[in-house]
Formats: structure tokens, sequence, C-alpha cells
């Protein structure tokens, strides 16, 4: 930063210095004093130089073929010399000339050159095109200028104690530098090759006319670069320090910031003391009351603080913490009581649920083998079954009322009770389906359903009458299982959703065929992506397991079911399996 500060300092002056040139360039260009510097009329080119006295000399370098000389006038020892000069070597030469300008008719600013013949000193040269009253290209009017006028101020920059600055050219060409020995070389490279410097990406970036900054080590000793592109000029100033004296200074900062921490710490280290002897004896109380409270002494009173700052806010918060969990250990003990006397009429709910299911015979006089199993979602529920052998029949039934718990489990009870009263007493399954419907439509208000299989299997010659409420179609299962399929030509509407008239279906039945009957929460019982099990899967599975037996069939069914949904599936809904043999 420090650099760049004394490069846009430097870069002003030369630029102020390049302004006041061109000013005089302009005004040179002005009729009709452009056209006495074409003719070469000595006054005029005398009354230049006596006028300008930033310009050491003026001349105008015609075309070749417009006329055989030039015109040049110059100051030496305080006096104007005006002469008259044939074109010979020098004129637009290449160490003046830029190509690019010179063939666009543009102005340009030269090299800087010696001057032999008059001047005899170091200058460059201000070019500016000049056309006669017909736009004729007759040559380029000349202003020369001392070097040193615009690079005195250049040798006495200097940063930090041994920093300095110079010029060159973007050729990498010294045009000045304070140092004697290095101005000995004109080309700053020269002065690096005898110097082993490695200097060339520097220069590479400098002739690209760029600016930044950079490193290099001469004898040993490490410098920071600076360098910058003048526009203006097409300069390069360049600004060098060596490395130790910029973190001289940067030690010194770090010196007071390290002083300054240790007398913060030592400050910190004393104020945090005061505050903990303030604070500690307050903290120990509540630590010891807190671990009262833990272990159980919850109405041990918090110690008074005298102080209303932020150890009074913490007594208020344990204050009110104390409360929040004496109330809370109420609550709880209140609530775990209420649950444990729910659960208790849960369990008895269960069991009084039970007893209206049939227990299953082991061994039957009968002419029928029968296994069911009932898994409730919930402690009751609203799956059912029953059945019971009246004049050489057995009735049963399998129903699903809507819904779960204790709503469903109590309608349940009332189709249960119903259907053991009625039964007895109908000759028919459809007989049995409408007296229940009716009764219940009319007498049921709440929003609550069942569907319901009712069927009459005649033991002395297998024929089974059935009457299907909304339930799923029912599996019969012929004998060695050379068949199975649906019994779907009976479907009515579920139970006491509206009165209706249901229909009577009958099926013969051969000795060891036999009837499967299921509740809903089997067909869509889900898997791990949310697939139901479905009917057609429940009848695939007993199509590729012949049973003899129901109990093998429910068995069967449900294994294949947990395997399906996976062993710790949790039911969605109860599940009610049935099966009936006919012997």
């Amino acid at each position: 930063m420090y650099s760049e500060l004394i490069a846009e300092q430097a870069e002003n002056q030369i630029k102020e210095q390049g302004r006041v040139i061109e000013r005089i360039n302009s005004m040179l260009k002005l009729e009709p004093i452009k056209d006495l510097l074409i003719a070469g009329d000595r006054n005029t080119f005398k009354s230049v130089l006596k006028n300008s006295p930033e310009i050491c000399g003026c001349a105008l370098e015609y075309e070749p073929g417009y006329k055989d000389h030039d015109v040049f006038v110059y100051r030496h020892k305080d006096s104007v010399h005006f002469k008259k000069l044939s074109h010979g070597s020098i004129h637009f030469s290449t160490e003046r000339l830029d190509k690019d300008a010179h063939a666009q008719r543009k102005s340009y600013w030269s090299n800087y050159y010696y001057s032999f013949s008059y001047i005899k000193q170091r200058v460059f040269s201000r070019f500016e095109p000049m056309y006669d009253s017909k736009n004729q290209f007759v040559g380029y009017l000349r202003l020369d200028i001392f070097l040193e006028e615009f690079t005195d101020f250049v040798n006495h920059l200097s940063l930090y104690k041994t920093g300095y600055a110079y010029l060159m050219n973007r050729n990498g060409i010294l045009i000045a530098h304070p140092n004697q020995e290095i101005r000995m070389f004109s080309d700053i490279r020269k002065y690096a090759e005898t110097k082993n410097i490695d200097y060339e990406k520097i220069l590479k970036r400098a002739t690209k006319e760029e600016s930044g900054s950079g490193e290099i080590s001469i004898d040993h000793v490490r410098f920071f670069v600076y360098f910058k592109h003048m526009p203006h000029t097409k300069w390069v100033l360049v600004v060098i320090c060596p490395h130790h004296e910029v973190f001289d200074s940067i030690a010194r900062i770090n010196d007071l910031i390290l002083i300054c921490c240790i007398s913060c710490l030592i400050l910190l280290f004393w104020v945090v003391i005061r505050v903990i002897k303030r604070l500690f004896y307050p903290l120990k109380q509540f630590s010891t009351v807190t671990r009262m409270i833990a272990d159980g002494n919850f109405n041990e009173p918090i110690p008074m603080i005298g102080n209303k700052d932020e150890i009074q806010e913490l007594r208020e918060s344990f204050v009110y913490m104390q409360k929040r969990i004496v109330e809370s250990i109420e609550n709880l003990r209140i609530s775990t009581i209420e649950k444990e006397k729910i659960e208790g009429e849960m369990r008895v709910a269960q069991r009084i649920q039970e007893r209206f299911l049939p227990s299953i015979p082991r061994i039957s006089k009968f002419h029928f083998s029968l296994y069911a199993r009932l898994e409730q979602s919930k402690a009751v529920g609203g799956d059912m079954y029953s059945y019971f052998v009246k004049r050489n029949c057995l009735y049963f039934i399998v129903g699903d009322v809507r819904g779960k718990g204790i709503p469903a489990a109590l309608y349940m009870a009332s189709i249960s009770t119903l259907f053991n009263y009625i039964a007895p007493r109908k000759r028919t399954s459809s007989d049995i389906c409408n007296t229940i419907n009716n009764y219940m439509s009319d007498n049921v208000e709440d929003d609550m359903f069942i569907t319901m299989f009712v069927g009459i299997l005649d033991l002395k010659n297998g024929m089974l009458s059935y009457a299907n409420a909304g339930h799923p179609f029912p599996i019969l299962c012929t004998r060695e299982g050379k068949e199975v399929k649906f019994l779907e030509d009976s479907l009515g509407i579920p139970i006491g959703v509206m009165r209706t008239m249901y229909k009577e279906s009958r099926y013969q039945m051969e000795r060891g065929d036999m009837i499967f009957l299921y509740t809903d929460g089997l067909t869509e019982a889900q898997n791990s992506e949310r697939h139901f099990y479905g009917k057609e899967r429940v009848k695939k599975v007993i199509e590729s397991n012949p049973c003899d037996t129901p109990q093998q069939l429910v068995h069967i069914v449900l294994d294949d079911l947990k395997e399906y949904t996976g062993n710790s599936h949790e039911e969605a809904d109860d599940l009610t399996l049935f099966a009936v043999q006919y012997l």
C-alpha cells in the first residue's frame, strides 16, 4: 500500500508535466502558427522556445520528398539557436519512431535518447503530426524535453530506510535510477544477470503493461518489489524495499499487541476471580439443595438471595422448577392410578368379551370339525364368531363391526346375543340376517354397522344354507384340495345400515369339504411396501397347501400372513379366521 501511494504520487507528477507539453503541442497546431511552422519561419520557432521553458528543443521533421532539410531550434547556455539540418540518418530513426503511431499518423512520446549534436543531454520527445492547408501530411512537429525534468523527483523517492524507486521503459531500459552503480547498465536485465537476480518474471509482467508486486533476492537479501505501469508515457515505475525493514515495523506492532494482550489477560483474570468469589457461595447453596431435590426431598426450601441480579433470577427459576416438579409428580400419580384403573377395566372387558366366544371342541360327536382364531388390535375389538348345534344343524356366524375398541366390542356383544337368541327360532340363514338387521337398524342410532356371514350346515346330508351381509367372500375347499373357490353368489349390504331383505344361498358339501371364513383384517394387512395381502393370495396359499383339518388351514394362512407382513407386524385391524369341515 505504501509503494502504491508513492507510485501514484510519481505518476501524477509525470502526468502533469506531460499535460503541459501536450498543451504546448495543441497551441502550436492552431492557425496561423501552424502555417508559419510548416513554412520554417525562424522567428516563430525561436519565440516558441523562448515562451516555453519546459522544452529544450523544437523541430519540424519534414516527410522525405516534401523538403530536403529539417528545421531545428534548441536552447544552449541561455541562448536560442536555429539550424537547418539535412535529413540524415537520424531522421525518423528507430530510437525515436513509434512505427504503429507513424503508420496511423498519431501523436506519440518517443523513447529517451542522448542528443550528441547540440543539446548534449538525455532527452525524449513529443511528436505531433502536421498537415498543410490541403490536409496533406508534411511531417512531425517535435518538442524535446530534458529527461531530468521528469526523473529528478524519482531519484528522491524513498521507502522505509533503504527502499528506493526507479523508472524504466516497458523494454527494461533504465530511465532514472538513484544508484550510480546500476545507472552504468542501460538495461536492467544486464544488471540482473551480473547479480544473478531472478528478475525475468517481474519484467514479463511489467512489459505486458500490468501493475503488481513480487519478491526478489539481491546478495542474499530479500526485497519486496512493486511495479506500476504508467499509461501516459508507457514507462514503468518500480519500488524496491528490503523484506526485513517491512517486517521490522510489523514486529514492533506485534510486540505492542502482545503487551496489550498480556495486560488485558491479567485484568480479565482479576475480574473473573472477583466475580467467582461473589457468585460461588450462592451457587454452592443451590448445588446442595439441587442434590437434595434429586434424592426425593422435593419440598426442600430454596435459600434466599439478597442480591437483585442474575443469581436472584436463578433462584426464582429454581423455585419455579421445584413447584413444577411437585405438580408433575402429583399429576403423574393421579394419571397412573387412572391408567391402572382403566387397564383393569379393560382386562375385565376383555374377559367378558371372551365369554361371548364359544370354546373350540377338541372332539366332536357330530359330523363336523371346527377351528377359529381371533386376534384383536386392542384389548377389546369388534370381530366376532359364534356357533352352536341345534336340530342336527350347525349354526355359525362370523362378523366384523365397523371401528375398534369398546364401542365396537359392545356392538359385537349385542349382535352375538341376538344371534344366539334368534337363530334357534329361525329355519333359514336369510331369516336370521333379516331379523337382526331390522332390530339393529331401528334401535341403534350411532353410525355403526357390521359385516356378517351366517351359515347353517345340515349335519345329516351336508347341505349348507348361507347369507352374506357385506362380508368378504368365504373360500370353499373340496376334499383333498381338488378345488378351491369363492362363494360369491350371495352378497347383501352390512347389518345396521338400512332395512332390506337378504337372499339365502345353498351349497351341497361333500364329506371332507371345508369352508374358510375371515374378516378384512386378513385381506387388508400390508407389508413394508404398503401393499395389501388380498383375497387372491389367500386363495393361492390354500391351493398350494392342501390341508386335512381346519386347524391346519388356519395356521397355514396365519404363517403366510406373518411372513408377508414381517414378524414384527402389528395388525392394523382385528383379525378373525374361522374354518368348518363337514365329516
